[in-house]
Parts: structure tokens; C-alpha cells; sequence
């Protein structure tokens, strides 16, 4: 009598060379309607814990995927939410200004738009009317067909919440499946209740408008799994460092390293490691979480060094993240890119 033998592998999942973020797979019946509860387990990542406004900057994305669309979403603080904009330059106000690239040819990435590849911008307001609006990009108004695009929003105490759907539909050329890789990036425009302000990167600066060659690569997986902290740790939890202009000591440097809201039960400590230029280690610094924002788990770690250990352009910092059990979970250097529409960091 014959049979069939099924080979079952287990085991974590294995990220892809290059691959810097994942979308981790949507719960069935996914609703457009702003509240982000259904987002408890996506990937998310942490922008603007840095920045001395707060409570008018700090924001989380979120990334998840099924059979049928690609979704995101974003949840601000916002003390002015407001998007004055007509409806064809969504990006003057509070928006999501949304990089998109599904092509499977030599052009993914590439330093052209073309089919298979969206610039588009999204907002759950008009005015200061929560009022969900989606565009594409003045010049590209042929690159995709708008086919069951989503966007959905509600106020919240401290800000904004806001969702996005994008079907398939839209990219005929391409076939949604467990392990594939796209290339996305999620910009954030502030307006504090007038035009545009402001703007932050997920994963990478306003080159993208240029060219989709400055996303992010980002894997479909089912769920999100420890095994992809060492790769995505530069976005889990970025950090940064300066030196306060007004110190009631001798010269300290303060770093922070942002904490992404629906990972962070996993980390046990954050330390922040000094290095000299031939990799000695100087020091390191265990960062004090704290909570600045309750509503949305808004968290980073901190810690203070002397100016004296660590010498302008004579050291290097990376940001480490360990497990409860003292396990090195990732590590992390501070951006080498642009913020805001300024050069230089």
C-alpha cells in the first residue's frame, strides 16, 4: 500500500540578505475605521522620540499584509491635528506621505518611478474635520487605479490614529505570498494646524521623492518572531545622541534610544556602549525607561556620559538591546541621514 510523506520543517523564520523591516500578517476581517486595536501584533516602529516637541512629533507605524492588501497605519501625537489641503496636495497638511514598490524586475528600486511602483499620500482629515482622503502624486496620477483604497481615522486624547488599505488589485504584476519583499517607506507630515511644517522618515529621507532606490526592504512573515531583532533593530529602536545646551554640571552627553510600542515587552535592559575609532569599548550606560506618553506606549530609554569619555569625532555609539535574561537582542548606531527637509544631521 502506497503512501504520501510530508517532509515539516520548523523552525524561525530567515529574514532576507538587505531586508530592514517586516509586515507582519493581518487578522481576518480587517476594518478601516482609525481604531488600532487590531494592530496589537503588527510590526510597528517608533519616529520622533527625540524631538523636544513631543507632544506634537512623536509617532508609530505600523506594517501588515494579507491575500487581499497591504495596510498600514500611524498613531501621532498631535496637540493641532489639522490638514488644510485641497484634495490634490494632501502632503501640505498632517499626512502620510506613502513610498510604495512591488515591481519584480530590474527596476525595483530603481532611481525611476514606474508601473509597479506608487507615490501617494494619505490623511484622516480635512481641515480639522476628521475626513479620511487618499492622492497620488501630481505627475504620476496614472500609476495605479485606485481600486478599494482605504483610508480610515479617529481622534484619540493625545493626537491622531489613522488606516490605510491597498489592495493588489492595484499592482496586477504582482502576487502577495509569505516571504516576499517589496520596498515601502512611511513619511509623516506635520502641519501644527497650518500648512507643512515638518516631516520624518521610517526608513529614509526625502530622497525617496527622487527615487524608490532609498526604501526600506520589508518581508511579508506571519508573525513577528525574536529572530528579527538583529536586522531590524536600526528601526525597532533608533537612537540618538547630543549634548544639552544649558547643563547645570560639568559637559554630559544625553542618548536616547526609542522603544517600538508593541515589541518592547521583550527587552530586559538597554545599555548605551562608547567605542573608541579602533573598536575599544570606553564604557557603558544602562538607560532608564520612561513613559511620555501612556496613551499608545510611547517609551524610550535614557542615559547621561561624560563629554570627557566620549570626544567629539573621537568615538562611535551603538545603542544595545538585551533580552530579560541579559541576551544581546540587537544593536544600533545612530542615523547617518538627514530629518526634516534639512541636510546634514
Amino acid at each position: 500500500m502506497g503512501g504520501v510523506s510530508l517532509a515539516v520543517t520548523f523552525g524561525e523564520t530567515k529574514l532576507k540578505e538587505g531586508v530592514r523591516g517586516v509586515a507582519t500578517r493581518a487578522p481576518a476581517g480587517m476594518k478601516i475605521d482609525g481604531d488600532l486595536s487590531e494592530w496589537k501584533n503588527a510590526f510597528s516602529t517608533p519616529g520622533e522620540y527625540f524631538n523636544a516637541d513631543l507632544k506634537n512629533r512623536a509617532c508609530q507605524f505600523f506594517f501588515m499584509w494579507d491575500d487581499e492588501a497591504f495596510y498600514s497605519a500611524y498613531r501621532a501625537l498631535d496637540q493641532h491635528p489639522a490638514n488644510n489641503a485641497d484634495d490634490a496636495h494632501l502632503w501640505e497638511g498632517d499626512a502620510v506621505e506613502w513610498y510604495f514598490d512591488t515591481r519584480r524586475n530590474e527596476n525595483f528600486r530603481g532611481i525611476d518611478w514606474g508601473k509597479g511602483a506608487v507615490h501617494c499620500y494619505w490623511t484622516g482629515l480635512k481641515g480639522t474635520n476628521v475626513q479620511p482622503r487618499f492622492c497620488l502624486r501630481p505627475g504620476y496620477l496614472d500609476a495605479i487605479a485606485k481600486i478599494g483604497v482605504e483610508v480610515g481615522a479617529r481622534h484619540t486624547t493625545e493626537g491622531m490614529e489613522v488606516e490605510f488599505k491597498l489592495p493588489w488589485a492595484n499592482f496586477p504584476e504582482f502576487k502577495a505570498k509569505l516571504n516576499e519583499v517589496i520596498a515601502l517607506d512611511a513619511e509623516l507630515c506635520y502641519s501644527d494646524g497650518a500648512g507643512r511644517v515638518y516631516r520624518t522618515f521610517i526608513y529614509g529621507s526625502p530622497l525617496n521623492v527622487q527615487q524608490p532606490a532609498s526604501q526600506g526592504k520589508i518581508q511579508f512573515v506571519d508573525k513577528w518572531e525574536r529572530s528579527f531583532w538583529k536586522q531590524c533593530g536600526p528601526v525597532l529602536t533608533p537612537v540618538r545622541c547630543d549634548t544639552p545646551w544649558t547643563q547645570k554640571t560639568k559637559g554630559m552627553i544625553t542618548g536616547y534610544m526609542a522603544l517600538p510600542p508593541n515589541q518592547s515587552d521583550e527587552i530586559g535592559k538597554v545599555g548605551f556602549r562608547i567605542v573608541n575609532l579602533e573598536g575599544k569599548k570606553l564604557g557603558e550606560f544602562p538607560g532608564e525607561v520612561e513613559t511620555f506618553s501612556a496613551d499608545g506606549n510611547f517609551k524610550r530609554a535614557k542615559a547621561q556620559w561624560s563629554l570627557d569619555m566620549a570626544i567629539p569625532g573621537a568615538h562611535q555609539l551603538l545603542g544595545i538591546v538585551y533580552d530579560k535574561s541579559g541576551k544581546e537582542l540587537t544593536r544600533v548606531a545612530p542615523r547617518m541621514v538627514s530629518v526634516n527637509m534639512n541636510p546634514g544631521y
